[in-house]
């Protein structure tokens, strides 16, 4: 429970943090990356007279790992620290596909167009279906990330720091609704009918809540070791959960 005056403060940027920001916008560009691809697995079990066929994005094999170094930083060094992370993390996603538009304005030397398939018309069109895709996930990380860190915040100081792995679930599971829910619908809206789209929000969003429950221990017992070592267990008293703060401890 936290002290009934000054909680612990993450007064400062330790090692760990500056490990887990890393790690987090590492995976977040990995996902962000892989969601431009869209899978599709064919089940033998029969649906509607055909096939059951499960269509998703490859980003739900890396999402969860984004959201455990996340889950981490809100918990133990609090909404400000997270707030800036996920600010990087959606900065250096905007870099990334800056630096893509550039790569797709320079000309392609023929010869290995010729051997390798990837002209200029190709290039065109890659960037552009890539980049569709890097805008639903940014959009959708950005909804995500920030409705997760708010949760966890908000039902910390409600719980006085209790049943942490009851936290992460709740905050994991509305970021996985929320995170789907906006990348389906910015990707798809115009590729897929609404019944595909609600079968694959539907079969991303328990992936998703699966794999997140399931390293669910090392979350939690990741954020107890870094209490411990850094002696820093932040409660969100008061903290602004607009995305846009950024002022200081009386914001």
């Amino acid at each position: 429970m936290p002290p009934a005056t000054h909680p612990k403060q993450a007064t400062r940027i330790t090692p760990a943090v500056i490990c887990l920001a890393i790690a987090f916008v590492s995976f977040l560009l990995i996902s962000n990356a892989l969601g431009a691809r869209v899978c599709e697995v064919v089940l033998p079990w029969p649906f509607s007279g055909e096939p059951l066929r499960l269509t998703f994005s490859a980003a739900i094999i890396s999402f969860p790992f984004a959201y455990l170094f996340a889950s981490v930083l809100t918990e133990v060094y609090g909404y400000r620290i997270s707030r800036v992370v996920i600010w990087s993390g959606l900065a250096a996603n905007l870099i990334l596909i800056g630096f893509l538009w550039l790569m797709a304005l320079l000309p392609t030397q023929p010869e290995w167009a010729a051997q390798t398939g990837f002209t200029d018309d190709v290039q065109r069109h890659w960037f552009e279906a890539i980049t569709h895709m890097f805008v639903a996930s940014v959009s959708a990380c950005f909804v995500g990330e920030f409705a997760n860190a708010a949760t966890l915040a908000r039902m910390k100081v409600a719980m006085h720091g209790r049943w942490a792995g009851l936290r992460i679930m709740a905050g994991s599971a509305l970021a996985a609704l929320l995170d789907t829910l906006v990348f389906v619908v910015i990707a798809f809206a115009y590729v897929l009918d609404a019944d595909a789209m609600a079968r694959m929000i539907g079969l991303e969003f328990v992936f998703k809540c699966t794999l997140q429950w399931l390293v669910l221990p090392l979350t939690v017992g990741l954020a107890r070791l870094l209490k411990r070592l850094d002696g820093i267990d932040h409660y969100d008293v008061g903290t602004s959960l607009n995305p846009f703060a950024f002022g200081g401890r009386s914001e």
